[in-house]
């Protein structure tokens, strides 16, 4: 495990973040490339800042963007999600996207496979994945 520093007001300065088609497809290539084991070296520190936003995201906004998206962008998102908490200012707990991702998996007939549930439980110490408060 790494620690590394939290600056809030690189994060203000960005701008609001949009969960546009290119961010999505980057996010959805470091779990399909195989690279969430390496995601703390690939991020760079404004990425790492300016992305941590996306973990507070409302759930509303994410259900949406996942309108658009198959299952496996959606599975690769969660595998993303999962890893992306344990950096440092990701932390996200009950406001995790990867509870409404796994929400709308649910919505359409998916199920998180038992393989899949374990991984989370593995990588991530958050009690809320994937399904939130209950």
């Amino acid at each position: 495990m790494t620690l590394g520093t939290w600056d809030p007001s690189i994060q203000s300065t960005g701008g609001e973040l949009q969960l546009d088609t290119e961010l999505l497809n980057r996010l959805i290539a470091y779990d399909r490339d195989d690279s969430l084991s390496r995601l703390d070296a690939l991020l760079d520190e404004g990425d790492k800042q300016r992305l941590a936003g996306l973990m507070k995201l409302d759930h509303g906004t994410w259900q949406a963007a996942a309108e658009t998206l198959t299952e496996a962008e959606l599975i690769h998102l969660i595998r993303f999600f999962a890893v992306a908490e344990n950096l440092p200012g990701w932390e996200a707990g009950a406001d995790s996207p990867v509870i409404p991702l796994a929400k709308s998996l649910r919505r359409r007939g998916a199920r998180l496979d038992k393989a899949l549930l374990q991984w989370l439980r593995e990588v991530s110490d958050n009690r809320f994945l994937p399904y939130g408060p209950l």
